[in-house]
């Protein structure tokens, strides 16, 4: 797997392919993105729900321990709206 730090026009251009890109622009010296090949997007993409789905479990127990429900949570992948009306129905 080749990295690389290119320009956001060299990019444009096609001049430059590697397996991940990292975008910068030239002038403000910024990040502006992240290219990865078809090969590794399956991967990223299953490793970035993991982290959304790790972060939503932690944010709902939290919730939940302020609003005063103890144990398991049975929907922590529900919204805040779902939780509150479960919890009054």
């Amino acid at each position: 797997m080749t990295i690389e730090k290119v320009s956001f026009r060299d990019f444009i251009r096609g001049e430059v392919m590697a397996d991940v890109l990292r975008l910068w622009d030239k002038k403000s010296n910024k990040s502006k993105g992240l290219y990865i090949s078809p090969e590794y997007a399956e991967d990223v993409l299953n490793m970035i729900n993991e982290k959304e789905k790790k972060k939503r479990k932690e944010r709902s127990k939290s919730l939940m321990g302020f609003a005063g429900m103890l144990g398991e949570i049975e929907n922590a992948d529900a919204t805040h709206k779902e939780m509150k009306s479960s919890k009054y129905e």
